[in-house]
């Protein structure tokens, strides 16, 4: 919890000087979500629409009131809720990305400042693989993190809201059935995040003694080649590329087995909200156009 709030504080402080960016990114990700959970209201209308002009135009009595201009309205609100999520989506991203890209320049330089700001002692118990890996694959990650993350971060959560509220408020039934499964898949995510965040900072550390002794090597190199010492370090080299090895393994491995968990939970949610709203459709206690249109948003969910 401790090291929670520290790099909380630490985020705090480097992403401070871009609440601009962060409350427009918040409001067009608030856009997004209105487009993206009204939009199949929109499309379910469309399939009423277009289903009442077949009838009245199969039906010779009715064909000359069939027309066209009820659906063209509806359908070009559909495609323009669409176009309104689409480019919300891309604005937010190009300006998290300026974020990310900053944020991680400005890190890099206040840890460089810091480092000359350390004492001898530091320097004589870390390696300066352990050093380096600091401002290479560390900070790398940190951009690659806020990079990949922050948009995913704004826009799921913010469209996990606007579902459920969307669900509740057109059918709570429906709603109750689609999140049944949401307490398994919490769990599971966590459990898995934990592995991998054990797995990942132990891949840290073994990288980080991997470079520096590659960084001693490198240092003496000259020596090794006039003493014939090249077999002995490369010997030496090989323990510390197996706990690479395996480190990377590991971390691969559960960080690669959350998605298939969590899209086979989602699979088998989507089958049961597709047999429920077709229940309900069937049954009458909904429309047929209004039960896709709430399939389609419960199915987001899922």
């Amino acid at each position: 919890m401790k090291d929670l709030k520290n790099a909380g504080k630490f985020y705090a402080h480097y992403l401070k000087p871009y609440w601009i960016e962060f409350l427009i990114t918040t409001i067009l990700v608030g856009i997004s979500t209105w487009a993206i959970v009204v939009a199949p209201t929109y499309m379910g209308r469309a399939i009423e629409e277009l289903a009442t002009y077949v009838q009245q135009w199969m039906n010779p009595a009715t064909r000359a009131q069939a027309t066209f201009t009820t659906f063209n309205h509806t359908l070009a609100i559909f495609v323009l809720l669409y176009i309104i999520d689409a480019t919300s989506i891309l604005i937010s991203s190009l300006l998290l990305s300026k974020i990310s890209g900053y944020s991680t320049g400005t890190m890099r330089v206040g840890l460089f400042r810091k480092m000359q700001r350390m004492k001898v002692n530091y320097f004589d118990s870390h390696s300066d693989g352990d050093i380096l890996s600091r401002f290479t694959s560390d900070l790398d990650n940190i951009f690659n993190a806020m990079n990949q993350a922050l948009i995913e971060i704004f826009l799921s959560g913010a469209q996990f809201i606007g579902i459920i509220w969307m669900m509740f408020t057109q059918n709570a039934t429906l709603a109750w059935i689609t999140m049944a499964s949401t307490p398994v898949a919490i769990g599971l995510s966590a459990f898995v995040m934990h592995q991998a965040s054990v797995s990942v900072d132990r891949q840290q550390d073994d990288i980080g003694r991997l470079n520096g002794y590659i960084n001693e090597q490198i240092t003496g190199q000259k020596m090794l080649i006039t003493n014939g010492l090249q077999q002995e370090s490369v010997a030496g080299f090989q323990p510390y590329n197996a706990a690479v090895r395996k480190s990377n393994l590991r971390g691969q491995i559960w960080s690669g087995i959350l998605n298939p968990l969590l899209m086979g939970l989602s699979l088998l949610n989507t089958a049961i909200v597709i047999f429920a709203g077709s229940w309900l459709a069937l049954n009458g206690s909904l429309s047929q156009g209004a039960a896709l249109a709430l399939v389609v948003v419960f199915v987001n969910y899922a």
